[in-house]
C-alpha cells in the first residue's frame, strides 16, 4: 500500500444547500454527507494517505484533472437535491479514467428507484412483499396486495416520509397517504405489504477472496404500535434503537450476494431485511453506496464493523484494491 499512500485520494462528497431540496427533512439527509466526508478523510489521514475533499459539483471536472486523484471515494448521493442525478459520478470518473470505490452508473441508478429495484429483485427470485406504483391517489388497487399497506416514496432513501402515519389499513387510509406524499414531494410513490418482524440491517463488503457479510438486529426502545425505521428513529439526536449480532444462515447470505449481483453494485452494499415470525425473510430496501464511514461517523457501516471487530483501516485498504483491480484495464 506504501505506493498507493504517496498519491492523491480524492474523496467525494454531496453538495447540499437548502435551496435544492423540497422540505427541510430531506436537506438534512443529505447536509450530514459532508460532515461525514471529513471524518473519512481524518481517518484516511492518519493512514497515510494524500487526501482531498471535493464536493459533487460542475467545477468537478477540471478539478479531478489537475489532481489527477489515484483513486476517488464517490460519497456524492444526491446532486442538486436530485438522487438520480448521483449516478452523473462514476459516469463522469469512467470518462475521465479514474478509478473509484462505489458502484457504477447503471447501479446506481437502479438504486435510484426503489419499483425498478423491487420489479429486479422479484424476477431473481429474491422474497419481497408484494407491491405497486402509485402515480396518483386515483389508481386502482392491486387484488394482491394485502392491508395492512406501508406507503413510501419511491425516490428518496433516508427514511424519508416514513412514519407511524405510513402503515396504513384501508383504501381510505391509502388514498389519504399517497395524496400527502405526492403533495409534499412530488414524486411516484412505492406502497407494499407491511411486514411485521425482526428488521436486520446487513453490510456486504467486495473481497476478492470471499464477500464479507455482516448483520444486525434493531432493537427499538420506543413503544409504538409499528416497529418502523422511522425518520424519527433514523435522525432523531435521542438514542431510540439499538442492535445487536445476528447469525445469518447460507441460504440468506446466498440471496444477499445474488441480490447484490442482480442490482449491479459494487464495492459494498446495505440491505434492509424484514425475518417474519415464521422465519421466512423478505428484502425490504437494498442500499448502494450506502453512508460510508467509521465508527464515529454514527452509521450503520462503522457501526457493523465496530461490533464484529473489524478495523475500518483493513475494509479501506479492501476497498481501495479492489476498486483498482477492477479498472486496472481502463487506468494508465
Amino acid at each position: 500500500m506504501k505506493e498507493i499512500a504517496k498519491k492523491i485520494i480524492v474523496i467525494l462528497y454531496s453538495y447540499a444547500k437548502r435551496e435544492y431540496f423540497q422540505t427541510e427533512e430531506q436537506f438534512l439527509t443529505e447536509e450530514e454527507v459532508y460532515g461525514r466526508a471529513k471524518i473519512v478523510k481524518k481517518r484516511l489521514d492518519k493512514m497515510n494517505y494524500k487526501t482531498v475533499l471535493l464536493p459533487g459539483t460542475s467545477s468537478l471536472t477540471n478539478k479531478l484533472k489537475q489532481l489527477n486523484p489515484y483513486i476517488v471515494f464517490n460519497l456524492v448521493d444526491s446532486i442538486y437535491g436530485n438522487e438520480e442525478l448521483s449516478s452523473v459520478i462514476p459516469s463522469l470518473l469512467e470518462l475521465l479514467n479514474i478509478a473509484y470505490t462505489g458502484s457504477n452508473n447503471l447501479g446506481l441508478s437502479i438504486n435510484a428507484d426503489k419499483y425498478i429495484t423491487k420489479t429486479i429483485l422479484k424476477q431473481s427470485g429474491i422474497s419481497v412483499p408484494n407491491f405497486q406504483l402509485f402515480y396518483n391517489a386515483n389508481e386502482k388497487m392491486d387484488s394482491n396486495l394485502k392491508f395492512p399497506l406501508i406507503v413510501k416514496l419511491n425516490k428518496f432513501h433516508g427514511s424519508l416520509g416514513i412514519s407511524q402515519e405510513s402503515i396504513v389499513k384501508n383504501k381510505k387510509e391509502l388514498k389519504k397517504r399517497i395524496e400527502y406524499l405526492i403533495k409534499k414531494y412530488n414524486q411516484s410513490i412505492l406502497v407494499e405489504e407491511y411486514i411485521k418482524g425482526k428488521e436486520i440491517t446487513v453490510l456486504i463488503i467486495d473481497d476478492e477472496k470471499e464477500k464479507i457479510i455482516l448483520g444486525e438486529e434493531r432493537v427499538f426502545l420506543k413503544k409504538e404500535k409499528y416497529n418502523l425505521f422511522s425518520f424519527e428513529t433514523a435522525w432523531s439526536d435521542e438514542e431510540l434503537y439499538d442492535c445487536k449480532k445476528i447469525k445469518l444462515n447460507k441460504k440468506i447470505k446466498n440471496d444477499i450476494i445474488k441480490s447484490f449481483n442482480v442490482l449491479q453494485m459494487n464495492s459494498y452494499a446495505r440491505f434492509e431485511i424484514i425475518i417474519d415470525k415464521k422465519g421466512k425473510y423478505f428484502f425490504i430496501d437494498p442500499n448502494a453506496n450506502p453512508a460510508f464511514g467509521p465508527l464515529e461517523a454514527g452509521e450503520a457501516f462503522g457501526n457493523l464493523l465496530h461490533i464484529y471487530n473489524i478495523s475500518f483501516e483493513s475494509v479501506v485498504n479492501k476497498i481501495i484494491i479492489n476498486s483498482l483491480n477492477r479498472y486496472k484495464n481502463t487506468l494508465k
